[in-house]
């Protein structure tokens, strides 16, 4: 409201200085016509005076000069005429610069720098009754008069003339004064100079551009200055209040309202941070009982999922791998997998499910551990997959007052025959791999989502040969967003799922979250990222990883570490001696070279990490620093020198390693080298 009255304040201002300004302005202009027009008068009238006496000069200088033998044309006499008569005085004279100027006798007009105008007209037939009344007052007044101007010769048309003419009647100015000329002598001598508005004021408009821009200039300054103080007075506080409460209603509670300088406003900052004090206690308190419950919900929830991988190593007929990241401290996403009846190492059904309940936090949490139970409770009985699912949607439905649902892919397989029965109750379509079609989709439905609806379910079947693969997944895949908000999508998670066809659940689970993450970047996770990946037929992966400091003098536990499982899986010496020196040469190379900058107190770290696999027998060991980057394989492989002088550091052994095992490669990601190898045997 000040910013506005404040407004119409200047505005004011400036219009009361652009009036005042223009009338200035015309003041001083006609001030300096006046005064150019008496200059200008004063030397017309002298040319004129002595105008006599240059003539007379000229003729006695004639009469003077023996002229006698000369031949003098008439154009040359002429023009010695033209230059000493009055007329040559107003050629200097422009209608553009000077405006109209007339020379005139007894009211006859005798010489004049208008070319309109004919010498010996008289100046009432020329100009108008009102010109010869202005002559008259200015050489009574000596000053300058003021009179409507038609132009010249508008006394001479009639008034359709005028009409096609279209003269334009304009203000002017003019000035008249007497000369004394000898050759006139008792005659009324006058000079007369006219100068339209136009011309006398052809400066004004320049002029009070700029004071119209200096007037303007100076009253927004003052509106800025004024402004700016008010603002640094009172409405600055007042926003640093406002924005000190819009963070604490955000949840900031750590903000303090420091807007004072003033009595008031140190009274209102000392209010606002003692109410958020005692709140941020009340809060504080909740929160503590509210992380602790949390807390104990997580555990119980992650308790509830199968964490330990493989589930059966003693079982050879399937590999199966699992996780679940929420998207809060609890999720609604959950995976199972569990053994049905009276199964076997070599014969026997395993059950395993995917499931995603609407909605997220402890709500969906609960209702997720319903679902659970009861599927897994109704599978477990015996029943057949299709009415198992019907049963644990039928408890669902009961008393789901708040209407949450859960969407679910439920599968039973025979692991000795590779016989899966499943139902999908409007889950996502998992991938499935077969020797004979490669990856496809597992489109067909089974009816709808569980917990709202009480009806039947259908179960579905498929063949499974050995190493068919099942990717099982939730929309916390496909739906994740990254920094522009573009879904993952299908298409992406079936090109990872290509590429990495031949890796095994682990593996594969992996590189899917890795495309996951890499596509999300720094996006806000949005849902729960749930995936199952299950391979028929293959003995199950064992997998463990230690991390020791880069020291040469732990490449015996790093030995142990490794040994332990080699002895295990029987493991013939000769390959376990192979294994032993193809570790030893690349973890002494990290040890030695990966961390230049390193202490005794700080060497660095190298992980160790074993899978074994059963089916070919081989174990892969990766062996991993956050040291500088460093690809071994690089090095091109030594040749065997007559001098072992010769030899290049670093080649004879990357090539001893690579000829003690089966594969090698190496990959720098996430900051860190990886050199992975596998011995088979």
């Amino acid at each position: 409201v000040f910013g506005a009255w404040l407004s119409v304040v200047v505005a004011l201002a400036f219009m009361t200085m652009s009036a005042m300004s223009f009338a200035g302005i015309t003041e001083g202009e006609l001030y300096d016509a006046n005064n150019a027009m008496e200059s200008e008068l004063n030397y017309l009238c002298t040319q004129f005076e002595y105008s006599d006496e240059r003539s007379n000069l000229t003729t006695k200088l004639f009469e003077d000069v023996d002229l006698d033998g000369l031949e003098l044309d008439d154009e040359f006499v002429e023009r010695i005429g033209e230059a000493y008569s009055d007329e040559s005085i107003l050629r200097g004279y422009t209608l553009q610069e000077d405006g109209t100027v007339i020379f005139a006798v007894d009211g006859v007009i005798y010489a004049s720098n208008d070319p309109q105008i004919t010498p010996g007209e008289s100046i009432d037939k020329v100009f108008g009754s009102d010109v010869a009344d202005a002559v008259n007052l200015s050489l009574e007044n000596e000053q300058m008069e003021r009179f409507v101007f038609d132009g010249v010769g508008s006394q001479e048309n009639d008034f359709e003339q005028a009409l096609e003419t279209k003269i334009r009647s304009q203000i002017a100015y003019l000035l008249a004064k007497r000369p004394q000329v000898s050759s006139f002598e008792g005659e009324s001598q006058v000079v007369v100079m006219i100068q339209t508005s136009d011309h006398v004021f052809r400066d004004r408009p320049s002029v009070m551009m700029w004071m119209t821009a200096s007037a303007l200039g100076l009253l927004l300054a003052v509106f800025l200055i004024v402004s700016q103080l008010i603002y640094r007075v009172v409405t600055r506080r007042i926003e640093e209040e406002n924005e000190a409460l819009l963070r604490i209603t955000a949840g900031n509670l750590d903000t303090r309202a420091e807007a004072g300088g003033t009595l008031e406003f140190d009274s209102l900052s000392e209010g606002i941070n003692t109410t958020v004090s005692a709140l941020r206690g009340w809060i504080a308190e909740a929160e503590t009982r509210m992380d602790a419950e949390l807390a104990t919900a997580k555990a119980i929830q992650e308790s509830a999922l199968p964490r330990i991988f493989p589930p059966y190593p003693d079982i050879q007929r399937f590999d199966i791998y699992a996780s679940m990241n929420a998207a809060r401290e609890v999720g609604g996403d959950f995976y199972d997998f569990f053994l049905i009846g009276d199964s076997g190492p070599h014969a026997g059904k395993l059950g395993f499910v995917i499931a995603d309940v609407s909605g997220k936090g402890v709500p969906a949490a609960l209702f997720m551990m319903k679902a659970k139970t009861q599927i897994r409770d109704y599978l477990e009985s015996g029943m057949e997959v299709g009415e198992a699912v019907e049963n644990a949607n039928r408890q669902l439905v009961d008393g789901n007052d708040a209407g949450m649902f859960v969407t679910a892919w439920v599968g039973v397989l025979d692991y000795s025959t590779g016989h899966v029965d499943y139902v999908n109750a409007g889950h996502n379509p998992p991938l499935l791999w077969q020797r004979k079609g490669g990856w496809q989709w597992m489109r067909k439905k089974s009816g709808p989502i569980l917990g709202l609806f009480d009806m039947p379910y259908c179960a579905h079947s498929v063949e499974c040969q050995a190493g068919d693969t099942f990717l099982l997944y939730t929309d916390g895949v496909t739906e994740a967003f990254n920094m522009d908000e573009e879904l993952y999508g299908e298409e992406r998670l079936l090109a990872v799922a290509e590429a990495g066809f031949r890796l095994h659940p682990r593996e594969l689970l992996e590189s899917v979250r890795a495309d996951v993450a890499a596509y999300v970047q720094e996006a806000e996770q949005s849902d729960d990222i749930t995936i199952l990946a299950l391979e028929v037929g293959v003995p199950p992966e064992v997998t463990a990883t230690i991390e020791v400091p880069a020291r040469t003098k732990e490449l015996e536990r790093v030995n142990e570490f490794l040994h332990a499982e080699l002895e295990r899986r029987l493991c013939p010496q000769r390959a376990q001696n192979q294994l032993d020196i193809a570790v030893e040469e690349l973890f002494v190379n990290v040890c030695n070279y990966a961390y230049p900058n390193a202490t005794p107190e700080e060497p660095g770290h190298v992980r160790i990490q074993r899978t074994y696999t059963a089916e070919p027998a081989s174990i892969t060991v990766d062996i991993i620093d956050e040291g500088v980057p460093y690809n071994p394989l690089e090095k091109p492989d030594a040749v065997t020198p007559d001098n072992i002088e010769d030899v290049p550091i670093g080649g004879l052994g990357i090539l001893m390693a690579k000829r003690c095992t089966d594969e090698m490669h190496y990959e720098h990601t996430d900051g860190c080298n990886v050199v992975t190898i596998v011995k088979r045997w």
